[in-house]
C-alpha cells in the first residue's frame, strides 16, 4: 500500500493499493475518525485524475480500518467568509473528480458515514455497507446551510425522502433504511463486506471499457439534469456563505468541540 497524499504522522492521509485493474483508495485520519481534511480531498482529486491513465478499470473507496468510512468534513477546517470558494473548495472538486472518473467507483462502508462523507458516497457509482452502519448529515447542529449542489447530488442518487430526513432531522438513519431509500446498493455482514465488494470490483473491471465509460456518462447526465439552475446554485451559495460567517456557525463549532448542545440565536 502506498501513500497518495501524506501529512503528519497519525494525521490525514490518502492510501492507495493496486490489485490488478482495481485500485483501493483508503481515507486515513485515525485521530478524527477518518474526517475529510482538505489534504485528503486534494489527494482524492489528484488520485482520480491520475488512475484512468494507469489502466485502472474500477476503484474501491473506503475508510481505513473497520470502524467508520468517515465522520465527515473536518469541522476545524471549515472556512467562513464569502464567495463560492469558501463553500466548495476543495470538497466540490473531490466530488467532481469521483464523478468524472471514467470507470465505476465502488464505496465500501464500515461503521457508517456522516455529513459530507454521505455526499462523497453519493458521488460513487455503487455503494455497499455493513448491516450495522449508520448515516447522518447533522448540518442543523452546526448552523450550516448545506450546499445546493450537494443536496441535488444526494437527491438524484438516493431519494428526496432520504435527503429530507437526513437534513431536516439531523438524526442518523440505519443501513437498512438507507438501502430502502436508495443510498445503498447492498448490505453485507461486517465479516463478508470487504471480500464481497472487492470481488465485485474485480468483476466490474473485467467488463468492456466502452460499455462502462458510456454508461457512466449517461447516468451522470441524467443526474445532472435533476439539479438546480446556475442562478439557483448562486443564490443558495450566498445563503450558505452567510451561514458560514454567522455567530450561530461559530457557536456550532464551539459546541461540537466541547461536546455540548449548541445554543443557537439565529444571528
Amino acid at each position: 500500500m502506498s501513500v497518495v497524499h501524506d501529512g503528519p504522522t497519525g494525521g490525514p492521509r490518502l492510501l492507495e493499493e493496486r490489485r490488478g485493474e482495481v485500485a483501493v483508495l483508503s481515507i486515513s485520519n485515525p485521530s478524527k475518525r477518518n474526517a475529510l481534511h482538505p489534504d485528503i480531498l486534494f489527494g482524492l482529486e489528484a488520485a482520480f485524475g491520475r488512475l484512468a491513465g494507469e489502466g485502472v478499470r474500477a476503484v474501491v473507496l473506503r475508510g481505513e480500518g473497520h470502524a467508520i468510512f468517515s465522520s465527515g468534513y473536518d469541522i476545524g477546517a471549515i472556512r467562513g467568509g464569502s464567495g463560492e470558494e469558501a463553500s466548495r473548495h476543495p470538497l466540490g472538486r473531490a466530488m467532481r473528480a469521483v464523478e468524472e472518473f471514467p470507470y465505476p467507483v465502488l464505496a465500501l462502508v464500515f461503521g457508517g458515514a456522516w455529513g459530507a462523507a454521505v455526499e462523497l458516497l453519493a458521488a460513487c457509482d455503487l455503494r455497499f455497507a455493513e448491516t450495522r452502519a449508520r448515516f447522518a448529515v447533522p448540518a442543523g447542529r452546526l448552523s450550516v446551510v448545506y450546499d445546493a449542489e450537494g443536496v441535488a447530488r444526494l437527491a438524484s442518487r438516493s431519494s428526496r425522502t432520504l435527503v429530507s430526513e437526513l437534513l431536516l432531522t439531523a438524526r442518523p438513519v440505519s443501513a437498512e433504511r438507507a438501502h430502502d431509500l436508495g443510498l445503498l446498493n447492498g448490505l453485507h455482514p461486517a465479516e463478508e463486506l470487504e471480500a464481497s465488494v472487492l470481488a465485485l470490483a474485480n468483476d466490474v473491471a473485467s467488463l468492456a471499457p466502452r460499455t462502462l465509460r458510456s454508461t457512466k456518462q449517461m447516468l451522470g447526465l441524467l443526474a445532472a439534469r435533476g439539479g438546480f439552475s446556475p442562478g439557483e446554485v448562486a443564490r443558495f451559495t450566498d445563503l450558505r456563505n452567510e451561514a458560514l460567517g454567522s455567530a450561530d456557525f461559530a457557536e456550532g463549532q464551539a459546541a461540537f468541540a466541547a461536546k455540548r448542545t449548541p445554543r443557537f440565536t439565529g444571528r
